[in-house]
């Protein structure tokens, strides 16, 4: 990666332009230990799937936004990672029998075309062997795929048999518009990737094992199965939050601020006979989940999910976690992706509350710090 910072080279930024607010978070990287250094957030407050703004004028609003928030933080210069959403681009495994290099790289070109539907030329594409035989790399080892989703291979010894690639693509208009949100803001971009990479990293990280990641932000949800590091399945669901406050507005007759103010507090409105609401787009997440797991264990011989690890803002709702359990008799943790995070003690009681709703900026900044790591 290149060196875009002479001061700072133990400190990285995660922006995280998400659909109802931009959050931005500073770590540092000092006696083998991550530090918080600083964050901050910015909510949008756009109006939902409103198709009267143009997308000029909500790049530049989201440009302005951040500007104000860089300023605000008084973010100090340091190696900046940003993410795109994961509708935006693929992440897929594909089989193929063993080759020499040169031909894996025309043989991955052929069958990219099966699961990418625009022309190749419009699409950033990179790719990793991630299993020969029994050999898988860690989550680590793929973020270096993501480096402004440049194409290169790390393949490299000839073996006979089959291999797994994990194959990553993003249409490079996307990636063009997301240099664009950051532009004068005074942070140079170092790498951009998939939030679903961020996501996995911050949540999972090193631990070995299978874990099922069910990410719901405002407008969309995650879902990423992630395998001894290494991500076998991601799903996006283009539903979330703001669906959850809707169903609560209508199901209590109350207004959409009202019903978030119940989202957000005490009262388990999603278990029990008689309190329980109907909220469709949960039980959507809860039937792909489903559908997944199946899948994944019909495949694997009935192997055991160690966690459903839920992150996002809704994550804070009461009583999600024995929703999900009493759906999928699956055991259920709610994501912390501060959990190997030095924070100070004054910020401790911040951090709690915004808990894991700064997974994808916190993941980012910790690209960075494998990054700096491995130099």
């Amino acid at each position: 990666m290149l060196e875009l910072f002479k001061t700072n080279k133990n400190h990285f930024i995660g922006v995280d332009f998400g659909t109802s607010s931009i959050k931005v978070v500073e770590l540092s990287y000092t006696d083998q230990q991550t530090h918080l250094e600083n964050y901050g957030f910015v909510d949008l407050n756009l109006p939902s799937h409103d198709n009267s703004i143009k997308p000029a004028s909500l790049e530049q609003a989201l440009n302005d936004s951040l500007k104000k928030l860089i300023i605000k933080m008084n973010a100090r210069p340091a190696a900046t990672y940003v993410s795109i959403p994961g509708f935006s681009g693929l992440v897929t495994i594909i089989e193929l029998p063993d080759m020499p290099d040169d031909e894996l790289t025309k043989a991955i070109q052929f069958e990219a075309h099966k699961y990418i539907p625009s022309a190749l030329d419009e699409v950033a594409m990179s790719w990793e062997v991630i299993e020969r035989k029994t050999n898988a790399p860690k989550l680590q080892e793929q973020e270096s795929m993501m480096s402004k989703l440049k194409f290169k291979s790390e393949s490299k010894n000839k073996t006979t048999g089959k291999i797994k690639v994990l194959l990553v693509a993003a249409p490079k208009k996307d990636i063009e518009h997301c240099d664009r949100l950051v532009s004068g803001s005074g942070l140079e971009v170092s790498a951009i990737e998939l939030e679903t990479f961020s996501i996995a990293r911050s949540l999972v990280g090193d631990s070995t094992g299978t874990f099922l990641i069910v990410d719901v932000g405002s407008r969309a949800t995650n879902i990423i199965l992630v395998e001894k590091g290494v991500i076998q399945v991601n799903r996006n669901i283009d539903a979330g939050g703001d669906e959850i406050t809707s169903a609560i507005a209508d199901g209590m007759n109350i207004s959409r601020a009202r019903a978030d103010v119940f989202k957000k507090g005490e009262k388990d409105m999603l278990n029990g006979n008689e309190n329980a609401i109907i909220i469709p787009v949960l039980d959507l997440i809860v039937g792909e989940l489903r559908r997944i797991i199946a899948a994944y264990k019909e495949k694997n011989n009935n192997s055991v999910i160690e966690a459903l690890i839920i992150s996002g803002g809704t994550s804070k709702m009461k009583g999600i976690e024995e929703f999900f359990n009493r759906s999928l008799g699956e055991k259920i943790q709610i994501g912390n992706p501060w959990r190997s995070i030095v924070v100070k003690a004054e910020v401790a009681p911040f951090v709690k509350e915004i808990g894991s709703s700064f997974s994808v900026a916190l993941g980012l900044a910790m690209r960075g710090i494998d990054d700096y790591k491995r130099k």
